[in-house]
């Protein structure tokens, strides 16, 4: 590998300065991570990663004004401690998710790397719930088809269907709480033709 063309970038390099730099090195991409709250988030992506025939990772340690990169030698065994999997594991260098098979991270790619850096936040304790309160807001359903069928199973293992009760409910009053109920031979074709009807 020949010289850095470091020309115009001040030592330490700034974050800021990367973009300059991987202008300037034509054969080199660079992605930067840091650590916070026990999370690694990327905070630079190389738009050339995967690209250039040298790609390196850095973790970015800072403390004040004081700064340091590190080199990540593996991606695999610096994220490979949040998953139970034992083995190697393919990392994503723009989202930092894992992967247990390298094709699997291949199709990824092609999407995650249209996108700038980023990383998966939760929402914090109580407010992590989903819960739909907007009952006025829903579209009343003019027909709702409540259905039980019951059957028997035979000594080889198949299900064989016996009959089936159907309930109909409606916001129109003459169809609204219609019982049909039907035993005897081909429930299934027997239900359709009821439900069709």
């Amino acid at each position: 590998m020949k010289e850095l063309d470091m020309t115009g970038i001040e030592t330490p390099v700034a974050l800021s300065s990367i973009p300059k730099f991987e202008s300037q090195n034509s054969s080199i991409s660079i992605n930067v991570l840091v650590y916070e709250e026990k999370e690694l988030i990327p905070v630079y992506t190389s738009k050339f990663c995967n690209q250039r025939p040298h790609h390196v990772n850095l973790l970015l340690l800072s403390k004040g004004e004081k700064f340091h990169y590190t080199l990540v030698t593996s991606l695999s065994r610096l994220v490979g401690g949040k998953t139970r999997h034992d083995g190697t594991i393919f990392v994503c260098p723009y989202c930092l998710h894992h992967f247990w098979k390298e094709h699997c991270l291949q199709n990824h790619l092609t999407e995650c790397s249209q996108h700038p850096a980023q990383t998966v936040t939760y929402p914090e304790e109580g407010k992590n719930i989903l819960k739909f309160d907007n009952v006025q807001h829903m579209f009343p359903v003019p027909f709702a088809l409540y259905a039980d069928f019951e059957s028997f199973i035979t000594p080889s293992g198949e299900h064989v269907h016996t009959g089936f009760c159907c309930l109909r409910v409606s916001k129109f009053p003459q169809y609204d709480h219609k019982i049909h109920t039907y035993s005897g031979d081909n429930v299934v074709q027997e239900f359709l033709k009821y439900v069709t009807q």
